[in-house]
């Protein structure tokens, strides 16, 4: 098969499970101009920024159950044991999201460690408190991505994204009639679509035999029961705590910041029309990981490369061009002194896309080999320079969204840098070998 064929095979299959990474993100912006349309939406949006980044790391620690799932669905023994892992640990980690919204630990997590001011602590408190059901729901909609994903049903992952943006768009659509409060309307969108969306995709897998069991029992390679499954998911959940646990304190670095009151507003509203784009170039990994066996390395680097630069191409277009300001202005409301804010912050981004998909690359080629705890080393290399470049321009008097922006920025070289030599040294001593 000629090597364009081959790319364009691997197109196929990554543009549906994109699209479900794109309808997800969504959320963010359609989120956004809701609130920046609704009363008070200052203050609504920041404290939605915030509760969102308390509730993503709850959850992050069981973001890569996707990943795990569809490299453990080859055998019956590691279905069923990752099944009742991704119960436990899901469920465990939407009991930790309902500690959150206690008021003296919350007077911990956000008035001091993010410190969040007085005034937000109520609505983001109240936010919290109805997407207390999250973490369960990705938890359970994360197995059964993977299933489809394994069992080459990657139409059906974005078919029940489609349904979340749905009644996510329901929601918004109907708080703005009633001009209800926003934050209530942000919360209930999140929780919601979730839960619709892990309903969705149990049904699809279920119909489409994604859940029939295969007909390998067990292999040495995969974890056989739920400690097995421990040791294999351990590096990979606290990789994405330590990612989310970073970005969580990055909102913090940015409220503290000379102009932390708007600089609030203005990072989360970029950040989630960045990641609209951004997130379009994740599945990636899942791509790489299917088609470890069956496709040079050479090619699937060379598809993500691409996948990167025509995603950054996009946001580039999204936000270098001349009608950029109105669509911005349509976005975040016609707020002059925010729109000047988040332009730049998205300009400097730009880079962001081919960063994500690189990054899923390489820890695709990883995660197919099991070497996970090159993963988790990077991540740590990648969040202290993030939040040290971003402290560092905060506190030297630069703006806090276009601080944080720099830090994403150069925080994702250098984890792509540490990845790359990782790979390379396991490739090298395995042909050694």
């Amino acid at each position: 098969m000629s090597r364009n064929r081959q790319l364009i095979q691997l197109w196929q299959q990554f543009i549906p499970l994109s699209l479900s990474d794109v309808t997800m993100a969504l959320g963010d912006p359609l989120t956004t101009t809701t609130l920046a349309h609704l009363p008070d939406p200052r203050t609504n949006i920041a404290a939605v920024g915030v509760a969102k980044a308390i509730a993503i790391f709850c959850e992050s620690p069981i973001i890569m159950l996707l990943h795990t799932s569809n490299a453990l669905a080859p055998t019956q023994a590691s279905r069923r044991a990752l099944w009742k892992f991704a119960l436990i640990a899901s469920g465990a980690m939407s009991l930790l999201l309902a500690l959150t919204t206690i008021p003296a630990v919350f007077a911990i997590v956000g008035e001091g460690w993010l410190g969040v001011s007085p005034s937000l602590s109520g609505t983001v408190r109240s936010v919290l408190t109805i997407a207390i059901l999250w973490p369960l729901a990705i938890g359970w909609r994360r197995y059964f991505q993977g299933l489809l994903i394994h069992s080459g049903q990657s139409y059906a992952v974005a078919q029940a994204g489609i349904v979340r943006l749905l009644v996510v768009g329901i929601i918004l659509a109907g708080g703005f009639t009633l001009t209800a409060n926003g934050a209530v309307v942000a919360g209930m969108s999140l929780v919601w679509g979730v839960i619709a969306e892990a309903v969705a995709v149990t049904y699809l897998a279920r119909k489409l035999g994604a859940t029939k069991l295969p007909e390998l029992i067990s292999t040495p390679e995969l974890p056989q029961d739920v400690a097995g499954v421990w040791k294999f998911y351990a590096p990979l959940g606290g990789t994405m705590m330590l990612v989310w646990g970073a970005r969580a304190a990055l909102v913090g670095i940015v409220a503290r910041a000379e102009d932390g009151a708007i600089a609030l507003v203005a990072w989360p509203a970029a950040w989630g029309l960045v990641l609209v784009i951004a997130n379009s170039t994740r599945m990636v990994q899942q791509i790489i990981i299917r088609n470890r066996q069956l496709l040079p390395d050479r090619l699937l680097i060379t598809f993500a490369i691409t996948v990167g630069i025509v995603c950054s191409l996009i946001l580039l277009s999204v936000s270098g061009t001349s009608i950029s300001a109105a669509a911005i202005g349509w976005f975040v409301g016609n707020d002059e002194e925010l729109i000047a804010r988040v332009r730049p912050v998205l300009l400097i981004c730009t880079v962001i896309p081919l960063c994500v998909s690189v990054q899923n690359a390489i820890q695709g080629f990883l995660v197919s080999e099991g070497h996970t705890w090159g993963i988790n080393q990077a991540a740590w290399i990648g969040s202290i320079v993030m939040l040290g470049t971003a402290y560092l321009g905060a506190q030297s008097g630069q703006n806090g969204a276009i601080a944080a922006a720099i830090g994403m920025i150069l925080g994702n070289i250098m984890e792509i840098g540490y990845l790359f030599w990782i790979w390379r040294w396991k490739t090298t001593l395995r042909a050694k070998s």
